[in-house]
């Protein structure tokens, strides 16, 4: 059960005012003030207490959801409402194994979403899409001169595995995840790519290293997980391999249906305003 305090207030109780004292997960205002108390109808206001996250466990929905709403509404956020980050990409196997490329870091999820009218005051809070994830690094491939008595000039190739891309900076709901490293393997094999480390609430994940084939072929490294707002670093290629890194993902956006909303201030909003 959701910390939820209520009171009436205004001339004759017309006003039903409520606060969200704990952290909510892929919140819905309407059904928060109903949970409270709400009777439905009538104006309402609601404040997001100071230090509370409303945030999200999938890019694919927003922290908070408005909408449903025709009397007056007013929200003041006092707390923070923060999209889910992005996953990082997957390393790129050896060139030599014939096997899998590195792939791009996911998108960021949504912070807001507005689709009826609602007059908001961020003056001492925080709204922000979670970081994008960061690319996945592409592999890397070198070739050794030699010589053998017998044959005469040799060429040896080695190949490494790319690195993970990190996760985006993410919400209290859930991390994102870092992604993969690359797999090892080729005509002389080399070691496994680093995987990229999680994003958290706190901040967003680092991307893995390349593998070190012998010194001769290294693997590129993943791209950094955006921070909330920001989006994921590419992962980088090391040259002559045979997959190169990958973008990393877009930032999420802090708030869509802007145009439903009369702001009494802004305050701190991280990511795209649609």
């Amino acid at each position: 059960m959701a910390a939820i305090h209520n009171a009436l207030a205004g001339a004759g109780g017309g006003t039903f005012v409520f606060t969200i004292s704990s952290n909510q997960t892929n919140a819905n205002l309407r059904s928060l003030a109903i949970t409270a108390g709400w009777s439905g109808t009538g104006p309402i206001e609601a404040t997001i207490g100071s230090g509370v996250y409303i945030s999200s466990n999938s890019t694919g929905t927003p922290a908070l959801s408005v909408g449903g709403f025709t009397a007056g509404v007013t929200l003041t956020n006092s707390g923070f409402i923060v999209g889910m980050g992005g996953n990082g990409g997957r390393g790129a196997d050896n060139a030599g194994t014939g096997s899998t490329e590195s792939t791009a870091g996911a998108a960021g999820g949504l912070a807001l979403s507005v689709s009826s009218a609602i007059t908001i005051d961020n003056s001492s809070g925080t709204i922000a899409g979670g970081g994008g994830g960061g690319g996945g690094g592409g592999d890397g491939s070198g070739v050794e001169a030699g010589y053998d008595p017998k044959y005469g000039n040799v060429y040896t190739s080695y190949y490494a595995a790319g690195g993970g891309g990190g996760g985006g900076r993410s919400s209290s709901a859930a991390n994102s995840s870092g992604g993969s490293g690359g797999t090892g393997g080729g005509s002389v094999y080399g070691p496994n790519g680093s995987s990229g480390s999680a994003g958290t609430v706190s901040s967003s994940g680092s991307g893995g290293a390349g593998a070190n084939s012998n010194g001769i072929a290294i693997g590129g490294a993943g791209g950094n997980g955006g921070g909330w707002g920001t989006s994921g670093s590419s992962g980088t290629t090391t040259g002559s391999g045979f997959w190169s890194g990958k973008s990393g993902g877009a930032a999420g956006g802090a708030i869509s249906g802007n145009s439903n909303i009369t702001w009494i201030a802004t305050g701190t909003r991280l990511g795209g305003i649609s």
